[in-house]
């Protein structure tokens, strides 16, 4: 259960946002490959989706016998991932990315997407990843780009027949966040920052002021110790 006043907010907006919420637009198509060519799961492996939101990595997942845990802040999102899961090995958890509720090195892969830019400290969440993360493992991180949010306002407004919701986001430079993964003591294996292009233009014409900006970060980290 979310503590944080900012974070009870944002359970609420995805909650509202969840039954119509949209995880098939363009910006897929650039975190998706990265994901699936950077988490590099083994059978047993152990996998945490931290912020699962509709389940849409867990759909990604090449098949395997992995065990699963998928956490979020909202039980609108929790439910929808549930209800589009193919695995039936996955533990649901309602939780916090910046205070989570497992052992030191509980998981050999963590995969998260569009959770940084509703953090207020990276620092905070990347201490938690590195935390979580067992010696060997390995962590693929997704965010909206701070240039990105420049564009179209870091935060959400939500609204429906039950309610309106604006869910506060947060712009972490890309060298702060940088900053916060040295800090965490993990190492970035691979970032990428892919721009909005013309095939997603013609998908989403209202993405024109969009084209040719950064999108999304996209980062692949490990520990140290899995570089020794």
């Amino acid at each position: 259960m979310a503590t944080d006043p900012d974070e009870r907010t944002t359970a609420s907006g995805y909650d509202l946002w969840a039954p119509v919420y949209d995880d098939e637009d363009p910006s897929t198509w650039l975190d998706e490959p990265f994901l699936l060519e950077q988490l590099r799961p083994f059978p047993g492996c152990r996998i945490l989706d931290l912020g699962c939101g509709t389940g849409r990595y867990l759909r990604r997942l090449p098949a395997g016998p992995y065990r699963v845990t998928a956490l979020d802040l909202s039980l609108g999102m929790l439910a929808r991932a549930r209800t589009g899961a193919a695995r039936v090995d996955t533990a649901w958890v309602q939780g916090s990315a910046t205070a989570l509720p497992f052992q030191a090195h509980s998981f050999d892969r963590i995969m998260s997407g569009l959770v940084l830019d509703h953090v207020a400290s990276p620092e905070r969440l990347f201490s938690e990843i590195a935390g979580v993360l067992s010696p060997q493992g390995r962590a693929v991180v997704a965010g909206i780009h701070p240039d990105m949010q420049r564009v179209t306002g870091s935060d959400i407004d939500v609204a429906n027949e039950q309610g309106a919701v604006r869910i506060r986001g947060h712009i972490h430079e890309v060298r702060e966040l940088l900053a916060a993964v040295r800090h965490a003591d993990l190492m970035v294996d691979a970032i990428e920052e892919p721009l909005v292009t013309r095939s997603m233009v013609e998908r989403r014409p209202a993405w024109e002021r969009k084209l040719g900006c950064a999108a999304l970060v996209l980062m692949a980290l490990v520990s140290p110790r899995a570089q020794a």
